[in-house]
C-alpha cells in the first residue's frame, strides 16, 4: 500500500509540475513598452510600430509632455483602423510619469494617435500576430502627415 501511495504522489508532482510548464508555455504574455515622449512639434511614439502577439500587453509612459493614446475609431470621432472585434481605445490626457496599459486581444492591426498632436503626425502602430497581415484600412478622413508616418514608420520596420 505504501508503494503505491508514493508512486501515485511522485505521478502527481511529475505532472503538475509538468502540467504548469506547458500552461507556461502556451499562456505566456508580454510587455512592451511604448515611450510617449516630446511636446509639440517633436511629439512622438517612441517606437512607432510594435509587433506582438494577441494577450501581450503595451505599457505607455509619458516621458514628457501631455498626451493621450487614443485608436483610430468611429467612437473616438475618426476612421475605424483597429480590427472588428476589437474595442475601442483611449486613455485620457496623460502627463509626464503617467503610465497606461493596453491588453491586445484580437490579431491584427491597431493604429492610434495622441489627440493634441495629431495633426504633427504623433501616432503609432501596433501589429498583433502575424506581421502579413494586409492593412487595408479607409485614408478618407486621415491627415496627409498621419499616413506618411504610418506608411514610412511600417515600411522601415517590417525591414529591419
Amino acid at each position: 500500500m505504501k508503494f503505491s501511495v508514493l508512486t501515485l504522489l511522485i505521478t502527481l508532482v511529475l505532472i503538475t509540475g509538468w502540467g504548469r510548464a506547458i500552461a507556461s508555455d502556451v499562456f505566456q504574455t508580454d510587455t512592451v513598452t511604448v515611450e510617449v515622449k516630446g511636446t509639440d512639434a517633436d511629439a512622438r511614439f517612441d517606437p512607432v510600430v510594435v509587433a506582438v502577439n494577441p494577450g501581450d500587453v503595451i505599457e505607455f509612459i509619458v516621458r514628457e509632455g501631455l498626451h493621450t493614446v487614443t485608436a483610430y475609431h468611429p467612437t473616438n470621432r475618426r476612421p475605424k483602423r483597429i480590427p472588428d472585434l476589437a474595442k475601442p481605445f483611449d486613455s485620457g490626457l496623460m502627463e509626464q510619469g503617467d503610465q497606461w496599459f493596453l491588453n491586445i486581444k484580437e490579431e491584427g492591426v491597431y493604429d492610434y494617435f495622441c489627440l493634441p498632436h495629431e495633426k504633427m503626425g504623433h501616432v503609432g502602430r501596433v501589429i498583433a500576430g502575424s506581421y502579413d497581415a494586409a492593412i487595408d484600412y479607409p485614408e478618407e478622413g486621415m491627415p496627409n502627415v498621419v499616413l506618411q508616418k504610418l506608411s514610412t514608420e511600417t515600411e522601415q520596420f517590417l525591414n529591419q
